[in-house]
């Protein structure tokens, strides 16, 4: 029986344009494919940023793309795809080089990166980890676990948790309400509560079992 390995890690910030968004806009950033083209290798990029940012982050975004205005599409007032350069990104070229798939890639509040990727077995996470090493690139690996093996809540619940726990939706006062983080989200206001709701009885859930 085929065990896919799923790691997920936390990077500082590879490249100093996703800091540098992530901090003046309050945006949030994911990467959705890497790619090696002959230009080099490519990453295929959503742009989240509040309504009060948009032109700013716009221009910015604009300058990453360069003149090739077909690479970059305003989805809506606060979302923009783009396809940017990542050949100084040493993680994305790293991860050409290994039979490795990424799941979802984002940003948290401070500009890092946190990535899940999938490996057909152990030997390529640590293959992948150690060239990492070895390349001095600043990383912590959160977990590892086998796909097989049940998780408590489901990814795209644990995605909107995490996410909604960086932009202070359970801070009080809450730094973001719901409708502002399913914005954020391009979810509909309704599929996000309902989305949080089971993931905080299935988290409650777990935490009372184990204690």
């Amino acid at each position: 029986m085929i065990s896919l390995i799923e790691a997920e890690l936390e990077f500082e910030s590879p490249m100093n344009w996703i800091k540098s968004i992530v901090k003046k806009h309050s945006a949030m950033i994911k990467i959705r494919d890497i790619r090696r083209s002959e230009e080099g290798v490519k990453d295929l990029v959503d742009f989240f940023v509040p309504l009060n940012t948009a032109d700013g982050s716009q221009k910015e975004i604009f300058k990453l793309v360069g003149n090739q205005n077909n690479s970059m599409v305003m989805i809506d007032d606060n979302h923009t795809t783009a396809i940017v350069d990542a050949d100084k990104c040493a993680i994305c070229k790293t991860m050409l080089n290994w039979d490795l798939f990424l799941i979802e890639a984002h940003t948290n509040g401070v500009g890092d990166i946190i990535m899940r990727l999938l490996a057909p077995d152990e030997e390529t996470v640590s293959g992948f980890l150690g060239r990492l090493e070895a390349d001095g690139v600043k990383f912590k690996l959160i977990k590892k676990h086998n796909l097989n093996k049940k998780k408590e809540i489901t990814a795209r619940q644990e995605f909107v948790v995490r996410t909604a726990l960086d932009l202070g939706f359970f801070d009080y006062p809450k730094k973001v309400n719901l409708e502002g983080l399913s914005k954020r989200l391009n979810v509909s206001y309704v599929t996000l509560a309902e989305i949080l709701r089971r993931a905080e009885k299935n988290i409650i859930s777990l935490y009372l079992k184990k204690n």
